[in-house]
């Protein structure tokens, strides 16, 4: 069990050096993924819905078209038949960022991704607010550079997928949790327990962040009595209730069935529970095959949202259940596709098509990550001996990832909201190899 943690020092203001410096490499970083947006992702094929906005992202870019006139409807369903379906495949934050351009009429694909950018943009900012919190001005900086030309991070900027949305949230709880952890306050916590919630909205399993992070960094400050710790987890509580109760009720009301945060982890499951996912070539990851063949052969076009779930959870489970002891293999399978340690060169292929990232996106984006996942492993030695801040929130999004693809299946941007605290650990990695330089 994880030991209480004292207060550590409050970190001073930041320097008018680190300003500057944040902001150059913030501009830097917005550039980049402008130039990508530009260059690569407004190509042909985008008014076609298909390539750059097929699959999640033709979910994002034409339900937010469709949100300020529908609401939270199926735009695949609308869109080839003109019926109205309410839809909830995914929580709705990156959602509704999209569809405030579209209620000015900017809706195109190009204008969207820039939109998303801005996100990818402000990503940048708080990893270095986060490096800085967790071990100085210069990690800071060296994190934020990192952040700011790392595939794993701007790539989703031109993706139109939630990645964008959840990155830039699960990165703000990480910071909120560290200003927490150096001064504890009520209002520190309310606003923690409100970026887990916002993180919860972009990514279902980042729910997971109030069990890994917003709890134990509230209830483990041990100069805190037991009282004041509990008055302070309601305060956190309160925002985030409000917040995701809200969506929940909405979406229980418009189903036959409950939806909670989403209605999309059914299918998901689904997705990765048959034959081509258990024993052949493509074991760890997804396969449409595996839903087609249920969704042929038992849903109907009167069926909502959440009475398909119901048939794709009893599929998934009854193929479970019949295929237990291949499960452990393709766990693994899972575990080394997210950790580019098993078969990255398919993998590789696979974030081409279907995926849809560039061939260099792709390979660029699994070279950088192994010096990275090194360093990062390096850095959280350094940061558990060094005692200047806890590990254990750096911790919580590579745990989480682990757990949401054990369940599920492994892509590369399933690991995205996990790539700053890997970003932020290696700068801090970095940082101590230059101390040690220094010394």
């Amino acid at each position: 069990m994880m030991a209480r943690f004292a207060t550590v020092r409050a970190m001073p203001g930041p320097s008018r050096k680190f300003r500057w410096w944040l902001a150059a490499v913030t501009v830097a970083g917005f550039v980049l993924r402008v130039l990508y947006i530009r260059f690569e992702r407004s190509g042909t094929g985008l008014e076609a819905a298909a390539g750059v906005v097929g699959g999640d992202a033709f979910f994002y870019h034409k339900g937010a078209q469709l949100l300020p006139h529908h609401g939270f409807i199926s735009p695949e369903v609308f869109l080839g038949e003109g019926r109205v379906m309410p839809a909830a495949e995914h929580p709705p934050l990156y959602l509704l960022w999209l569809a405030i351009p579209s209620a000015l009429n900017v809706t195109s694909p190009l204008a969207h991704m820039l939109w998303s950018a801005l996100i990818g943009t402000a990503t940048i900012v708080t990893v270095g607010l986060l490096g800085r919190e967790v071990a100085g001005e210069r990690t800071g900086l060296i994190a934020a550079g990192l952040a700011a030309v790392y595939p794993n991070i701007w790539a989703p900027d031109g993706f139109l997928v939630s990645e964008t949305m959840a990155i830039f949230t699960v990165t703000l709880t990480l910071l909120l949790a560290y200003r927490y952890v150096r001064e504890p306050g009520t209002g520190r916590a309310v606003l923690l327990g409100t970026a887990a919630a916002l993180a919860a909205l972009s990514r279902a399993e980042a729910l997971l962040l109030f069990a890994l992070v917003v709890l134990p960094v509230i209830w483990r400050v041990r100069e805190e009595p037991i009282k004041l710790r509990l008055r302070r987890l309601v305060a956190a509580a309160l925002l985030p209730i409000l917040l995701i109760g809200s969506w929940v009720g909405f979406n229980i009301s418009r189903f036959e069935n409950p939806v909670f945060l989403s209605s999309g982890f059914d299918v998901t499951l689904l997705s990765s529970t048959c034959d081509d996912t258990y024993y052949g070539r493509f074991t760890g990851y997804w396969s449409i095959f595996c839903v087609a063949e249920v969704r042929d052969a038992e849903v109907t076009p009167d069926m909502d949202q959440s009475e398909t779930a119901v048939i794709y959870r009893r599929a998934a489970t009854e193929y479970l259940g019949d295929n237990l002891g291949r499960l452990p293999v393709v766990v693994l399978a899972r575990w080394g596709r997210i950790t580019g340690l098993w078969n990255p060169g398919q993998q590789v292929k696979l974030d081409q098509f279907p995926e849809g990232r560039e061939k260099w996106v792709a390979w660029s984006a699994l070279l950088t990550w192994y010096p990275l996942a090194l360093l990062a492993i390096g850095g959280a030695i350094a940061l558990r001996r060094r005692r200047d801040a806890p590990l254990f929130p750096l911790l919580a999004p590579p745990i989480g990832v682990m757990i949401a693809i054990t369940i599920t299946f492994a892509t590369t941007r399933y690991r995205a909201t996990a790539e700053t605290a890997i970003v932020v650990l290696a700068a801090v990695a970095v940082d101590t190899l230059l101390r040690r330089r220094e010394a």
